[in-house]
């Protein structure tokens, strides 16, 4: 069955009901009409409200975890830039303590050479 063989089927029906409803009928059924028109109304009102929609809702949603997002890459990144802070650290704590055993060597060896003068 085409498309075509559908529409005139369907639009055959119609005319069928048109000619065959008893006019209460037809009434109940506008009246249903507009009971499912007002309901699409406020269910598009609730979806497409510029103050609380369900729409805004989610964009405010979607705004607040991208901002969490980026929050959380700035947080990783402070992060690595203080580890790398920490072995920097680390390594220059290991040079004074280098520098310092070389001065304490150089001052006591200085001491030992002034002691055997003095003797």
């Amino acid at each position: 069955m085409t498309q075509k063989d559908l529409l005139e089927s369907v639009l055959a029906e119609i005319k069928h009901i048109k000619t065959h409803m008893p006019n209460g009928e037809l009434k109940q059924l506008a009246q249903d009409f507009e009971k499912v028109k007002e309901d699409l109304s406020d269910l598009k009102l609730k979806l497409l409200n510029p103050e609380n929609g369900v729409i805004v809702n989610t964009n405010k949603n979607t705004a607040f975890r991208r901002a969490q997002e980026d929050r959380r890459r700035e947080y990783e990144g402070y992060i690595t830039e203080l580890t790398d802070l920490k072995s920097w650290k680390a390594g220059v704590n290991r040079a004074l303590w280098i520098i310092f055993g070389i001065m304490s060597a150089i001052v006591i060896r200085m001491l030992m050479m002034h002691a055997d003068k003095i003797q």
